[in-house]
């Protein structure tokens, strides 16, 4: 319960604290930069030595599913979510790509991974529909940031789901680190065929509050929250470990209420009590132990 928590904690202030860094940086560099830091991050971690050893023992299996990993995660969905924070607003682009769930629990069916019921298709509609009420209030708004966010909450739907099987037979830090890795690689060539620079705008180096978002959406959202992240679905199922997406938008709001002072409205009320019980049909007991 704890990693879910803290991955609930760090991924909330993903669109808040890269909102402000959008009109300095390309979509693209901003994730090919916060993931070459979460790369650093696995790198450096203490016991090296035994994911090292761990990753020389990897089938040809193995490298596909991380190289798939990669490719959708760093790659594919995380720049179509930047791209979606860019063009729309951060809370456009959180609720709709906090429908994740949805898409997981359509995705592990399909694969087989986890049983379907009509109490987690009520749960998930109940925290859909919540995830819109919260946000409405704080300029909820369809445009093409709203296409890039459904895309981005779909191919993070099937690395969640990919990620269940490879995190079961390899610790979470090697899958981070090699797939991290190819995702690097990925956004690389596409970055160079593409002709987008890689170069960071010198306001980064004299304003240091963007400095400070900056790092931090590197070493923390990317590199400690993804440790925990997938720590969470290799204890618990894909739909479960998905629910943060769900309840994302209420904890940024009560960010926004304890760091920038703004009051809680009836939108956030009566979409928090939704997304309660929308949790509560899909969560078995099991998770909260």
């Amino acid at each position: 319960m704890l990693y879910f928590i803290l991955t609930l904690l760090i991924f909330a202030s993903l669109e808040v604290v890269s909102k402000p860094l959008m009109p300095y940086i390309d979509p693209f560099a901003l994730t090919f930069w916060r993931f070459s830091m979460g790369f650093v991050f696995f790198l450096f971690y203490p016991g090296m030595k035994k994911r090292f050893a761990e990753i020389a023992k990897f089938s040809k299996s193995d490298w596909f599913f991380l190289f798939l990993l990669g490719f959708l995660n760093a790659f594919v969905s995380m720049s179509l979510l930047q791209l979606a924070v860019r063009e729309s607003t951060p809370a456009t682009a959180a609720a709709i790509f906090c429908s994740n769930p949805l898409f997981v629990m359509i995705i592990s069916s399909i694969a087989g991974y986890e049983k379907i019921s009509a109490r987690k298709i009520v749960g998930l509609l109940i925290g859909v529909a919540a995830i819109f009420v919260i946000m409405w209030e704080k300029g909820f708004k369809l445009n093409y940031g709203a296409i890039y966010a459904v895309s981005a909450a779909v191919i993070f739907a099937g690395f969640t789901v990919l990620s269940k099987k490879t995190v079961s037979k390899i610790k979470p830090f090697s899958v981070n680190l090699v797939s991290f890795f190819f995702g690097i690689v990925s956004l690389s060539i596409f970055m160079a065929l593409t002709g987008k620079s890689f170069a960071l705008n010198p306001i980064f180096f004299k304003d240091y509050a963007k400095l400070i978002a900056f790092v931090y959406l590197g070493f923390i959202v990317t590199g400690l929250g993804y440790v925990t992240f997938l720590a969470t679905i290799k204890k618990y199922s894909p739909v479960s470990s998905s629910l943060i997406f769900m309840l994302k938008p209420a904890v940024a709001t009560v960010f926004a209420v304890v760091f920038l002072g703004e009051k809680l409205s009836a939108y956030f009320i009566a979409g928090f009590i939704m997304l309660l019980l929308g949790t509560g049909a899909i969560v078995s007991e099991k998770i909260w132990k």
